[in-house]
């Protein structure tokens, strides 16, 4: 795939060789990132960082990215401080921002919206998570952090073992992540979840037909045994009609230092894509694991 020009909205525009021509580009990034190295390649570019929906890392990180390779950055961050709220569509901020920018990375509480508004923009637009459909560029990063995982003990992506956990209906990041994992070969998946937040049945499906080995489950402990990563996950409690519904499933699954000392295998990486809920009545992973 040539990435010149072209919008990253999900990751059924990937073909594994593309994650790998991405992985091999942030092996060569990695002195540019930890400053050994610097350069100013973006000299002059304008980055157009439109967060409608709650973010710190994924807004900070790519502006972060971005002026490392000399860029520059413009924000609007919730509907109340742009023309949205005024009634402005997806489609005029789309024209006329795009007019100011070289490229765009969004985030917008609606599925699909980051896809309209880019049918508008005159330039690429990156998609930073829309409602509870997807979050590319935080699947990229997570299948880079385990690949660089494995790479230390001698193995690659293919014949991984992932037990995702929380709520996975409406989790963005796991959504993306299980598309990128299809890619790969003889995956091991096990999803656990209360019934009501299962992955959705498409997603299973697709990683089920290309091969791979789906288990679903409601038992933490079983499911975490025989696994290389653990994935976890926070309630979205944004994406339910009411705090009390959301509260229902908070807490459900806790991960702490006796259960994983009890039960995982060595070494088994833990992740969390950000924020873990530390309220006292969720702790999907303690503070005893910090």
């Amino acid at each position: 795939m040539n990435f010149e020009d072209d919008h990253i909205l999900s990751i059924d525009q990937f073909l594994r060789a593309d994650v790998e021509a991405i992985f091999n580009t942030a092996d060569k990034m990695m002195p540019f990132a930890r400053r050994e190295k610097i350069t100013k390649v973006l000299d002059g570019a304008i980055l157009g960082s439109m967060f409608f929906e709650a973010s710190t890392r994924t807004r900070i990180s790519f502006g972060s990215a971005f002026n490392l390779l000399g860029g520059n950055v413009r924000e609007t961050t919730g509907f109340e401080h742009s023309a949205i709220a005024k009634g402005e569509s997806l489609y005029d901020t789309a024209r006329v921002l795009s007019g100011y920018s070289d490229v765009i990375v969004m985030r917008h509480p609606e599925s699909g919206s980051v896809g309209e508004f880019s049918k508008a923009s005159r330039v690429p637009v990156i998609n930073g998570g829309d409602g509870s459909n997807e979050h590319p560029s935080q699947a990229l990063l997570d299948l880079y952090t385990i690949k660089s995982e494995l790479v230390s003990r001698g193995r690659s992506i293919d014949q991984l073992r992932v037990a995702m956990v929380g709520d996975l209906n409406f989790g963005r990041t796991v959504h993306s992540l299980c598309k990128l994992l299809a890619l790969f070969e003889d995956i091991k998946l096990v999803l656990v979840s209360p019934r009501e937040l299962r992955m959705p049945d498409d997603l299973v499906e697709l990683v089920r037909e290309q091969g791979h080995q789906v288990i679903e489950s409601e038992n933490l402990e079983e499911s975490i045994s025989h696994v290389d990563i653990v994935y976890s996950t926070r309630i979205q409690e944004e994406r339910f009609n009411s705090q009390e519904e959301a509260d229902l499933y908070r807490g459900r699954f806790r991960l702490n230092h006796t259960i994983y000392t009890a039960h995982c295998e060595p070494n088994t990486v833990i992740m969390h894509p950000l924020p873990r809920d530390s309220r006292e009545n969720a702790r999907e992973l303690d503070e005893d694991l910090n």
